[in-house]
């Protein structure tokens, strides 16, 4: 991921999670977990406070869930899903 798109994914992320109540959120996208399933790679996660933060490369999509895994928002990043995959 080039340092503009990282840019503007960490100011979505942060201005979401300033949204869903966390006052301050001190996030690094570059201290995420990367998620694997069956031996391929999904994503990056992240957890800030309450919220559990999911980076999906293949939509450019960003989902935000609460402690039970219920889904708090979805958010599309428009022309990024080769930006994201390259990043993989």
């Amino acid at each position: 991921m080039d340092y503009i798109t990282q840019a503007n994914v960490h100011q979505i992320v942060v201005g979401t999670l300033k949204e869903l109540g966390i006052p301050d959120p001190r996030i690094s996208i570059t201290d995420t977990t990367i998620l694997v399933q069956d031996g391929c790679y999904v994503g990056r996660s992240l957890v800030c406070c309450h919220v559990r933060v999911i980076m999906r490369p293949g939509g450019g999509r960003i989902e935000f869930f609460d402690q039970q895994g219920s889904i708090l928002r979805v958010i599309h990043l428009p022309g990024s899903a080769g930006a994201w995959n390259r990043a993989a």
